[in-house]
């Protein structure tokens, strides 16, 4: 039975832009929240037998999961705006606590589900490219019930008869959010390439990454690159002088040629100046926040203003608890990784191109991270062996 209760969740993390709930009701939220009284259900069972242990690691999260309580209801009493948004924030920090607890527990349940829905998110981008090639764009957003995104299609990509594909959620910055996650997560507990099956998901990932022409791609390939070039320092020392040189170098750039940078990557990339602009709002109105924030607009329809950290955390819970929330999770990642650049790096993008806390992207990246704890992770067969240790 709680197998079941388990698989229940992982199925609806299979819909991360198909509302089940918006077909019956009218109201969309991610149907993966249907997915929390079962997480409850298993947690508590599981608990109770001592089969889950809370590592104090996990009580950072009780910080934005407080913060998303008691901002909205202060606010009441001041001018801030109450809405549906401010109770998804309480659940999905609720439903992050309990998932990252319970896959710490099902390591090998959660690697075989990763390695599922990136080889699903691949076939799928697959099928919509073919879709578009044939003209028969109206079939290739199925699987997406957005109200915002009705009359959406998908974009050309910059490579002749590659669209922007989404694969299984609602845009394509979101999937590559995704597939930039998994592609990190599979490279570590794949370390000593011993599993053929990750190996080629590893692969195929990468290779999905680099054709889809986004943004958030060039930068992660960038910083990947980067990375690599920094694993093979193998002196910690060395390797953090490095760090520190090369971010040093890389400001000192980017603040002489600042203007010129911006210029070029407007011109050639379509959607980076109205996000650009963006972002550059929200930080110069940062004084006009008010302290408990302006309350929570929709950012899937453009209402939020921004698809940034900045503009939708920020402005909804204020500077203070806006930034206490972005830094806390920071924090845990730099701790909970011993500061592996590439995590930060993904986290870093995720914030300025998918702002919004909410998508289920987050929620597995932690998971990831989480996951990624002691035993190192680098065989499949090392889940089992400390699975059967900790059970007896």
């Amino acid at each position: 039975m709680l197998k079941k209760i388990l698989y229940i969740n992982f199925f609806l993390l299979f819909f991360p832009a198909f509302s089940l709930s918006y077909p019956f009701t009218g109201v969309y939220f991610q149907s993966r929240i249907l997915g929390l009284p079962f997480l409850v259900l298993y947690f508590l069972l599981n608990i109770f037998n001592k089969k889950i242990i809370i590592t104090k690691q996990i009580f950072i999260f009780l910080f934005p999961l407080k913060i998303a309580i008691i901002v909205p209801f202060l606010g009441l009493l001041a001018n801030r705006k109450f809405s549906l948004i401010d109770i998804g924030y309480m659940t999905s920090f609720l439903y992050l606590i309990l998932f990252t607890l319970v896959v710490k527990k099902e390591k090998v349940l959660f690697v075989k589900f990763t390695k599922i829905f990136t080889v699903a998110n691949i076939v799928y981008s697959i099928w919509q490219v073919f879709l578009m090639n044939l003209g028969l764009a109206q079939f290739a957003m199925i699987h997406c019930n957005l109200p915002s995104k009705s009359d959406y299609t998908i974009p050309v990509g910059i490579l002749p008869s590659i669209y922007r594909f989404s694969g299984l959620f609602n845009e394509s910055s979101p999937l590559l959010f995704y597939l930039c996650s998994s592609y990190i997560f599979l490279c570590e507990i794949n370390k000593n390439k011993l599993e053929k099956d990750v190996k080629i998901i590893q692969y195929a990932t990468l290779f999905m990454i680099i054709i889809s022409g986004s943004k958030l791609s060039f930068a992660f390939l960038s910083l990947l690159f980067i990375s690599k070039l920094l694993s093979l320092i193998k002196d910690r020392g060395y390797r953090n002088l490095l760090n520190i040189s090369l971010i040093a170098i890389g400001l000192f750039f980017l603040t002489t040629n600042y203007s010129e940078i911006i210029d070029i990557l407007s011109q050639n990339l379509t959607a980076f100046k109205p996000r650009y602009e963006s972002i550059h709002n929200s930080t110069t109105s940062l004084l006009q926040i008010e302290i408990l924030g302006n309350g929570f607009l929709p950012s899937s329809t453009g209402e939020a203003g921004g698809l940034d950290a900045i503009t939708i955390i920020i402005g909804g819970y204020g500077v203070l608890f806006g930034f206490t929330i972005i830094l806390t999770f920071l924090v845990w990642i730099l701790v909970e990784t011993n500061f592996n650049f590439i995590f930060v790096a993904v986290y870093i993008l995720g914030l300025v191109s998918n702002g919004s806390l909410l998508v289920s992207q987050y929620t597995l990246l932690f998971a990831m991270i989480y996951v990624l704890g002691k035993p190192s992770l680098y065989k499949i067969s090392d889940f089992l062996k400390y699975t059967a240790k900790t059970s007896n």
